[in-house]
């Protein structure tokens, strides 16, 4: 008798952690099916009350699949984009203490005396960071797709479905009290237009060296044109601005969902984008400031005065973008101006 009872206790004792996994399982299925189910009959509410019709089946089917598969999706991206990090730093440092002169190993890897940008040491420094962060980065998002085809966690894939559901979600907002306020109206397009442009390459339905990339990079332009112009109308109409923004929300994230990234809108949709000086902004204040700190060091200039140019310089590039040209001052003048 007592065999049979310290039998039946050992068993109970190994199966009782599966036990508690299944049980914490199905919690976390059951807690991502309701959210699942809310954000689905928000977003139908939105719809019917915008009056742009029926959510389309591939949108439910996404939203769907992108809050029942997050947890399992973060699970396997985390270990994914440790290893990513690791596996590109060694062989960026295999590559560089192999085929680089000694003087770019100790400003790399040891303590230069000068990590400024006023000297190659720093130059160095500074282009090694951002070879590490942008290789780890296209590294880790090319694993993440084929995580995303292998294992079926579409979470990630179709996160930006549930991005452009938030903004239908704000147009019907607007909608709803067309004569509130213009600053309590927050119908932002930010996010929506950086999942407009990295559609080609999560969706999965492209290769990365396809020669479609170009023309799917033209058409994503085309598209965030077009979200803007019908943002615009908020100045004329926000009720019906907001209709045609939701209606073009609503089409996207339905060509999205279907896998067509070169068809996101129809071509009678899509506008002519402008022409885009990021780029030159940011190289031309990154030479402003190299030619600043040259002037600190050489010539000995007021470090008030060369702040007080560097500033000028940026108000003036980025008259337009504020909130991009803070940034870009606060990343670059810690690595020009050491210590400032």
């Amino acid at each position: 008798m007592t065999i049979v009872i310290v039998a039946a206790s050992w068993a109970t004792l190994r199966w009782h952690p599966q036990l508690m996994y299944r049980r914490i399982r199905s919690q976390l299925a059951l807690r991502q099916r309701e959210k699942a189910n809310a954000a689905i009959r928000k977003l139908c509410e939105d719809a019917e009350y915008l009056g742009i019709g029926p959510v389309p089946g591939p949108v439910r089917v996404a939203l769907r699949a992108h809050h029942e598969t997050r947890w399992q999706t973060w699970a396997v991206l985390i270990p994914i984009g440790y290893f990513v990090v690791a596996f590109v730093g060694q062989a960026l440092r295999v590559l560089v203490l192999t085929y680089t002169p000694t003087w770019v190993q100790e400003a790399v890897y040891g303590d230069p005396p000068e990590a400024s940008l006023s000297s190659r040491e720093g130059w160095v420094s500074f282009g090694h960071g951002v070879l590490l962060v942008g290789a780890s980065f296209l590294a880790a998002r090319r694993l993440a797709v084929w995580a995303a085809d292998a294992f079926e966690l579409r979470s990630m894939t179709f996160e930006r479905v549930q991005r452009w559901a938030d903004l239908i979600g704000e147009c019907a907002e607007t909608a709803r009290a067309p004569h509130m306020r213009a600053d309590l109206q927050g119908v932002s397009l930010r996010f929506a237009v950086m999942r407009v442009r990295g559609a080609r390459s999560m969706r999965g339905t492209v290769p990365a060296l396809s020669w479609r990339r170009p023309g799917l990079r033209a058409h994503a332009s085309g598209v965030v044109a077009a979200l803007r112009a019908a943002h615009a109308g908020f100045d004329l109409d926000r009720k019906e601005a907001a209709r045609n923004l939701a209606a073009l929300s609503l089409k996207i994230s339905d060509r999205y969902a279907q896998g067509h990234v070169g068809a996101l809108l129809d071509s009678a949709e899509l506008v002519e984008p402008a022409r885009r000086r990021e780029a030159f902004n940011l190289a031309m204040m990154a030479g402003v400031m190299v030619a600043v700190a040259f002037g600190v060091r050489v010539w000995h200039v007021p470090m008030p005065l060369a702040m007080g140019a560097v500033v000028m310089v940026g108000a003036w590039l980025y008259r337009s973008t504020v909130g991009a040209g803070l940034a870009v001052l606060t990343t670059l003048l810690p690595v020009m101006f050491p210590g400032k």
